[in-house]
C-alpha cells in the first residue's frame, strides 16, 4: 500500500475494484490469435521498427521484419526516409538483407532489376525496350513511413490514421508530454538485443505492473521505494506524474547515481523521477535523468519475441572521450534478464488447462487490465 501521513491513499479505490479476468490462456500461444494480431495490429496499423539515425547517410538502408513481412527502410539523396516491401517486382526475389549502403540504386541479386532510392524501376537487363513492360507501374511497392521523436514507424495499411493520431489513441499515457526530453535529437550510445521465449503481450503486461518487483527486482526497489508495495502510483490517477526515486538518487544504476551528465532541458524534479510509456503495439519508452531507454518488441511467433533495447543519450555526451554507458546499460540488462525469466515462466503456464480461462487481476494490476482493453479494441473487439 502507499501511505501518506498514516493514510492509505489507495484504500477507497482498491475497495471499489472488481477484479476482472485476464485474457484467456489461448490468446498467449495460439497460432490463430497470432495471425489475427498480424492482420489487425502489426499489419493493420503503425508498427515501430527502430531509430531513424540508423540511416545516417543517403543510400543507407535497413531491412526490418514487421511480424513476417520484410520491409526496406532507406534514406534518399534528399535525406528523406522511404519504406518499401522487400520484394522485386519481376519474380518476387527478396532484394536486400540486414543493413547497408548503396549509391543510387537497389539491385536485385537474382536478375539485376534495379530501383532508384525513390522506388522507381530504373533498369531491366536483357529485357528489350520494345517489350510491352509497363515499367512505370513496376516500381517497388511503397509502405507508409513516419518519424516521431527519432523513432521510425511503418504502416502496411493505407487506411490507417496518421501516426500522431495512432499514438494519441493507443498510448498508455499522453506520449507528447515528455517533449522536454528532446528524444528526437538523442542518439544511440548502446544497444542490447534479446530473444525471449514469451508472447509479446506477456512482456507488455510485465512492464505495466509492479506486483512482481519486490520478489523479482530486489535491486530496483532499493531505488524506487514505491515499488516495494507492488504499486506504480503514489495515489490513484497519478500515473503520468512519474515514480520518485529514493532521496538524492537520480539514475537506474547499482548506486542510484551515474557519471553521465543529465539530459539537457530537464527540470530538477525530472532528475529524481522515472517516467514510462507503452506505445502499442510494440514500443516502450523509459525516461531517465541521463538516458532514454527503449524496449522495441518484435513478435516472431505466438511464443517468441525479439526485444531490442536502445540507450539514447545527448550527442555531445556520446562523442565525449570518456563516454561510458556501462553503469546504466548493465543495470537495465540485469532488470531485463530478471523480467525475461518470469515472462518465460508465464508463457509455459499459459498453455496449461489450469489457465485455459485465464487468471484474475487484483487492484495493483489495473494497468494490465487497461492494456487488455486497448489491445482488444485494436483487435476490433468490444470491451
Amino acid at each position: 500500500m502507499t501511505v501518506s501521513n498514516g493514510v492509505d491513499l489507495h484504500e477507497e479505490a482498491r475497495s471499489a475494484w472488481d477484479p476482472p479476468a485476464t485474457l484467456p490462456g489461448h490468446d498467449y500461444y495460439a497460432a490463430d490469435v497470432f495471425e489475427l494480431e498480424r492482420t489487425r495490429l502489426f499489419h493493420g496499423g503503425w508498427f515501430c521498427v527502430g531509430r531513424s539515425d540508423e540511416l545516417d547517410q543517403p543510400g543507407s538502408y535497413v531491412v526490418v521484419d514487421v511480424a513476417g513481412e520484410s520491409v526496406i527502410v532507406l534514406r534518399d539523396e534528399k535525406r528523406e526516409v522511404h519504406a518499401f516491401l522487400n520484394v522485386c517486382r519481376h519474380r518476387g526475389s527478396r532484394l536486400c538483407d540486414g543493413t547497408g549502403q548503396v549509391r543510387k540504386m537497389l539491385r536485385c541479386p537474382y536478375h539485376a532489376w534495379s530501383y532508384g532510392l525513390d522506388g522507381r524501376l530504373r533498369a531491366t537487363p536483357n529485357v528489350a525496350a520494345d517489350e510491352r513492360l509497363e515499367r512505370e507501374r513496376l516500381g517497388l511497392l511503397p509502405v507508409r513511413v513516419e518519424v516521431w521523436e527519432g523513432f521510425t514507424w511503418v504502416c502496411l495499411c493505407d487506411d490507417a490514421p496518421p501516426l500522431d493520431t495512432h499514438l494519441a489513441t493507443w498510448a498508455s499515457d499522453d506520449p507528447f508530454q515528455w517533449s522536454r526530453y528532446g528524444v528526437g535529437r538523442l542518439v544511440e550510445g548502446a544497444r542490447r538485443e534479446y530473444d525471449v521465449a514469451a508472447n509479446w503481450k506477456i512482456i507488455v503486461e510485465n512492464y505495466n505492473e509492479c506486483l512482481h518487483c519486490p520478489t523479482v527486482h530486489p535491486e530496483l526497489v532499493q531505488l524506487v521505494p514505491l515499488y516495494r508495495s507492488g504499486e506504480v502510483e503514489h495515489e490513484p490517477g497519478a500515473g503520468d506524474s512519474g515514480n520518485r526515486m529514493a532521496e538524492t538518487l537520480t539514475s537506474f544504476t547499482n548506486s542510484g547515481h551515474s557519471h553521465l551528465p543529465p539530459l539537457p532541458g530537464l527540470t530538477p524534479e525530472d532528475l529524481g523521477t522515472f517516467y514510462g510509456v507503452t506505445l502499442l503495439p510494440n514500443l516502450i519508452i523509459n525516461y531517465h535523468s541521463d538516458t532514454v531507454s527503449t524496449f522495441l518488441l518484435l513478435p516472431e511467433a505466438a511464443d517468441r519475441t525479439r526485444v531490442v533495447c536502445h540507450y539514447l543519450f545527448a550527442p555531445e555526451t556520446v562523442v565525449a572521450p570518456d563516454f561510458d554507458p556501462a553503469e546504466v546499460v548493465n543495470f537495465r540488462h540485469l532488470l531485463a534478464q530478471q523480467d525475461w525469466a518470469v515472462c518465460e515462466r508465464a508463457q509455459l503456464g499459459a498453455s496449461s488447462r489450469g489457465f485455459a480461462a485465464g487468471g484474475v487481476l487484483p487492484y495493483a494490476d489495473r494497468f494490465v487490465h487497461d492494456f487488455h482493453r486497448r489491445y482488444l479494441a485494436m483487435r476490433g473487439e468490444v470491451t
